[in-house]
């Protein structure tokens, strides 16, 4: 059997991140929120701690302080708050032609003052047609060009009031929606994004429209498209329904893909809330069976993270590996029988060392050379 630890090489090379894991965390009432109480519920439901906790807030009617009682629970916690920062009644060129700007500023100097570092995702799901931003929403006038200039204006204005605790998130529906709408068309830019994700639900037959789909179908065409791009990538929404197939099943797939062809996830947040009229039974916990495939899951994939001490090779290098004079050098902590995999950004293998034995400290291999698009695996055989 075999696990797996993700390093880039390329022009803006990243280093590996640890295996997280956050939520919705849900609740009871028609609004729930991450509370305290809620946080516990959920952390208690999956049997560890939970690093990411989701907060939706929405433009003019949840200013900074409304946040910041959240982000203080996040805190407390241990975690990391993640606000999907939604600019309902506004559509791209009112964000462009500063209409917001009174609140995204006063909202800006909240964030600084607080001090802790959260993620801001504005403008999310732009793919689809269901938001006042969303360049398939019909005569809103939004396109992949000013979509991605209100988000670069939106970062500007944080940049102007010197708040440096944020971590920018560019988010993409798994499937477009509505006339114009692509995977990536309207990105920022690198300059303007730390972490790129994705959201996605399996639908399963909750509605007449809908049918069952597997991990790779929800999100194999949006994971290539985003892969692409040389920034951490996660799945900031991600559920499925229980109706037209195996959900536990669905979810130990999903984790078998994190640890396989979709390596380039760094973290998942489940979406855990079920909502009967318009949607589906999204939360963790309709069966015990779903909840006990979402704590082996976690197991497999913090089991990947901590198994192997992979150091620095090389007083430069921001990785395990680096590469000199056509050779790949990596630096491990202990002795180890593995295989090195060279592959491109969408999942394909370039190129694969056979298995061998690693002592501990720096090993020099014969690679390939890579381009800017490279990540290489190091792939350990228990």
């Amino acid at each position: 059997m075999f696990k797996s630890l993700l390093f880039t090489l390329g022009i803006l090379p990243m280093t590996a991140l640890a295996f997280q894991v956050g939520a919705w965390v849900g609740g009871p009432g028609q609004y729930p929120q991450p509370t305290q109480k809620n946080v516990q519920a959920f952390q208690d439901l999956q049997g560890t701690h939970i690093d990411l906790i989701s907060y939706f807030a929405l433009f003019d009617m949840n200013d900074w302080d409304a946040t910041e009682e959240y982000a203080n629970v996040a805190k407390d916690n241990g975690s990391t708050l993640v606000v999907t920062w939604m600019a309902n009644g506004y559509n791209a060129q009112d964000l462009v032609n500063g209409k917001a700007d009174e609140y995204i500023r006063d909202y800006a100097k909240g964030v600084k003052g607080y001090g802790e570092e959260i993620w801001l995702r504005p403008l999310h799901e732009a793919n689809g047609d269901w938001y006042d931003w969303s360049v398939g929403k019909a005569g809103a006038g939004n396109t992949d060009a000013n979509v991605a200039e209100a988000f670069r204006h939106i970062v500007k204005i944080f940049k102007e009031e010197g708040v440096t605790n944020v971590k920018w998130v560019w988010t993409t529906n798994a499937s477009n929606a509505g006339k114009g709408s692509t995977l990536t068309g309207n990105y920022p830019g690198d300059e303007y994004v730390d972490y790129i994700s994705i959201d996605g639900y399996n639908w399963g037959k909750c509605q007449s429209w809908s049918s069952w789909q597997t991990f790779s179908q929800v999100f194999k065409k949006s994971y290539d498209a985003l892969a692409k791009i040389n920034k951490p990538l996660f799945i900031a929404e991600i559920s499925s329904s229980e109706l037209g197939g195996n959900k536990a099943e669905w979810i130990t797939d999903m984790f078998e893909h994190f640890a396989t062809d979709f390596s380039r996830v760094f973290a998942v947040m489940w979406f855990s809330q079920s909502k009967e009229d318009n949607e589906g039974d999204w939360a963790l916990n309709t069966s015990q069976a779903a909840v006990d495939a979402w704590k082996a899951g976690i197991a497999k994939m913090k089991a990947l993270d901590s198994s192997t001490s992979i150091k620095p090779a090389g007083r430069a290098s921001s990785s395990s590996f680096r590469l000199q004079d056509g050779k790949l050098y990596m630096q491990t902590g202990k002795a180890l029988k593995a295989s090195v995999v060279q592959f491109d950004y969408q999942g394909r293998v370039l190129w694969q060392s056979p298995v061998q034995h690693f002592t501990a400290g720096v090993h020099a291999i014969d690679a390939p050379k890579a381009n800017a698009q490279s990540i290489y695996k190091l792939s350990v055989k228990r």
